[in-house]
């Protein structure tokens, strides 16, 4: 069953399955429109799971870099008592 397949679904299949449980929730027969809104809340849920996990990956690379730039900028620094 797809359910099943959502973790392993890369972020662009994941989105585009999405996307097509979405049209087919509002444009669908009746059976695509039940099967579409009983994977919109999973779906949803599996694609807030990710955007908060990158946005974590993000904020720790800004924070990495932000401390090698101090580093590097403090290891540039004259020594005040030379």
């Amino acid at each position: 069953m797809i359910v099943d397949r959502i973790p392993d679904l890369s972020d662009i299949e994941l989105e585009r399955l999405n996307a097509n449980a979405l049209r087919l929730a509002e444009s669908g027969t009746s059976a695509q429109r039940e099967q579409a809104l009983a994977l919109l809340p999973l779906l949803g849920a599996a694609l807030d799971t990710r955007r908060q996990a990158q946005a974590e990956a993000q904020k720790t690379a800004r924070r990495a870099t932000r401390r090698k730039a101090a580093v590097e900028q403090q290891a540039e620094a004259p020594d005040e008592y030379d």
